[in-house]
């Protein structure tokens, strides 16, 4: 899962919730964070909603704390082209994995929830369901802190940043020879 799609060309990672104004957001930052200034990957968000909105204003703070400026962010609706050009998809959503695939032209094989990502990249012997298998297993998802308590917001905020600090240490490990 580590490493470089091309010579010279970055790693392009899309990450992927409802609106693309909390999850998304916060996730794409801490991943940006934790990767560094390594410039074998590029990190982007998007979402399966309207566009051109900020990002929620609980998600900005909470970035802020870590010295991450969401604040001009503006939602970006996902695209076949987006899913195209990623190298890896990480979703907030089982439904969403089913949307990329489904309705974009996403391969399976790189398209995952994020907890599902961590797992599968730190349990390679375990089997990733398939198909109707995969809709009708429970998968790991991000909750939604939209509309809920400051409480929630930390949980979830805290819950990213471990698995994007997890995800970034897959990314960047080296590759066996």
């Amino acid at each position: 899962m580590s490493g470089e799609a091309h010579a010279g060309a970055p790693f392009n990672v899309l990450v992927l919730c409802t609106h693309n104004r909390t999850r998304s957001v916060m996730m794409a930052g801490l991943l940006r964070k934790h990767l560094g200034n390594d410039r074998r990957f590029g990190v982007t968000s998007a979402g399966f909603r309207e566009e051109g909105l900020p990002a929620l204003p609980e998600a900005v703070a909470l970035l802020a704390e870590q010295g991450i400026d969401a604040s001009g962010h503006l939602s970006r609706r996902v695209t076949p082209e987006m899913v195209r050009s990623a190298n890896l998809v990480l979703t907030a959503e089982k439904q969403h994995v089913v949307s990329v695939v489904a309705d974009l032209g996403g391969d399976f094989d790189r398209v995952f929830t994020l907890l599902e990502f961590v797992h599968y990249a730190t349990s390679p012997t375990d089997a990733r369901p398939r198909g109707a298998v995969y809709m009708r297993i429970n998968v790991a998802e991000v909750e939604d802190p939209t509309g809920r308590q400051s409480a929630v917001w930390r949980s979830v905020f805290n819950g990213l940043d471990t698995w994007c600090h997890q995800v970034a240490a897959i990314m960047q490990r080296p590759r066996p020879a």
